[in-house]
């Protein structure tokens, strides 16, 4: 039985390579970039009360606490309003659309890397029922109630991001 689960997912896999535009059907995916070596230095816990800038206090903290390299968890929390971007197509070089939501959103997670002191946080929102959204976060998120997170600081080997030959920030090894 496993060995038809096994084949069946591996049908699938080819599928969605072979579907992918600009790859070949037998063209393998990249290897992934793995980043070893770090250690966690600190562990921050914030909360973050009604009004406060959510990017804006966690820049604030990375800067403050001088995090060149670490890792943001945004746990709960509500916002009053707030802009996000997300990728509006599949062609090679990425098409950004922006949004700005106002009212009471809850935060259901948030998280993202810090390169090179620069945090790159991805938020998921919900409202009404209407389920999760959301995407790259950006200035001017506003904390309705309050906002609960965590700021990891990483020693060893220190990473940064640069930019492909797309647009697309990708981290590497500084």
């Amino acid at each position: 039985m496993k060995r038809r689960q096994l084949i069946g997912a591996a049908t699938v896999m080819a599928g969605f390579l072979a579907a992918v535009p600009g790859r070949a059907a037998d063209a393998k995916p990249p290897e992934p970039r793995v980043f070893g070596g770090a250690q966690v230095q600190e562990v921050y816990r914030v909360l973050l009360d009604r009004d406060d800038l959510l990017l804006e206090s966690i820049i604030d903290i990375v800067k403050k606490e001088n995090i060149q390299d670490g890792e943001v968890l945004i746990s709960s929390g509500s916002i009053q309003g707030c802009t996000y971007h997300y990728v509006g197509s599949t062609a090679t070089k990425a098409k950004n659309i922006f949004k700005t939501v106002k009212g009471p959103y809850e935060i259901l997670a948030g998280m993202g890397v810090i390169a090179d002191g620069e945090p790159h946080i991805h938020i998921v929102l919900s409202h009404d029922g209407k389920g999760g959204f959301g995407g790259h976060l950006e200035k001017g998120c506003r904390v309705l109630y309050l906002a609960e997170l965590t700021i990891i600081k990483y020693s060893g080997p220190p990473l940064t991001r640069k930019e492909n030959a797309n647009g697309i920030s990708l981290l590497q090894a500084k």
